[in-house]
């Protein structure tokens, strides 16, 4: 009895060099499907090595940057602020679903680059320029976030929304955020919040003005239309195709003229210190 039960253990230690070898050859299977097949470029094949080897170094100089995050959370502007972030970004769950792709899992999208599995992870083109996906611990500083922002806010401004970007005035200093909500039918529904330079951004703010949101066009331009109670009117154009800076325009009932504000994108907490 003795004897079987040794013999048994001794089989079993034999199977976990085995197991373990198995286990890294799946992975470098996967890599190699994509690294060997010609239709993949070379951008996704030196992704998927850098995601496989935590090679933090190298996926940092595959970025295009700034690197977008769900506001409230920072962009990534720089390969040494990804570096420190790669962690947080790229958690088990996306490095997995990227070290284990196969050719068929990547579609190229005309001007748009290369999606893993249909944009729900990440896009690249010559460099990874977004990643759509949104790890476990980058939800939870959101929440966190939001929660920071929200209770900031006048009490009469918290309830029911949630942070979507804030933006301040290059030239005249005033700060506009833009909040979301949810109708009573669910629709989305969105105000901009305007405080002029000086303001207390704890306090009440000048104008509050109440909109909503179109998405256009192939490229998916995003413009916010709101209006105030005494009928003044802002347009914001989220993605500007052209390139060039991005600024609210003004419309004010009794003026000859719009007022064209060119702003910059900002972080409300920063400036709430």
């Amino acid at each position: 009895m003795v004897n079987s039960i040794s013999q048994i253990f001794a089989f079993l230690l034999l199977l976990l060099p085995l197991s373990a070898c198995n286990g890294g050859k799946s992975v470098k299977t996967d890599i190699g499907a994509i690294e060997s097949c010609d239709s993949i470029p070379d951008g996704i094949k030196r992704l998927v090595r850098a995601v496989a080897e935590n090679d933090t170094a190298g996926f940092s100089a595959l970025v295009s940057y700034p690197l977008s995050r769900p506001y409230p959370l920072h962009d990534i502007e720089t390969p040494e602020q990804m570096r420190a972030y790669y962690s947080v970004m790229v958690d088990d769950s996306l490095k997995n679903v990227i070290i284990h792709s196969i050719p068929s899992d990547w579609e190229e999208y005309g001007w748009r680059g290369w999606s893993l599995k249909g944009g729900d992870y990440l896009w690249i083109d010559d460099d990874l320029y977004d990643v759509s996906y949104v790890s476990a611990r980058e939800k939870m500083m959101l929440d966190s976030l939001t929660l920071r922002e929200l209770n900031s806010l006048d009490s009469t401004l918290r309830s029911g929304w949630k942070p979507v970007m804030c933006l301040k005035g290059l030239e005249n200093g005033a700060v506009y955020r833009i909040d979301s909500s949810r109708d009573s039918d669910g629709a989305p529904h969105y105000r901009m919040v305007v405080y002029q330079a000086g303001t207390a951004l704890g306090g009440k703010p000048s104008i509050v003005l109440q909109g909503h949101k179109e998405i256009e066009g192939t490229a998916g331009t995003t413009t916010y239309f709101f209006t105030s109670d005494n009928g003044i009117k802002a347009l914001y154009e989220a993605d500007i195709p052209d390139g060039s800076a991005p600024k609210i325009e003004f419309t004010y009932p009794d003026a000859a003229a719009d007022s064209i504000i060119p702003v910059t994108r900002a972080y409300w907490l920063d400036l709430a210190r």
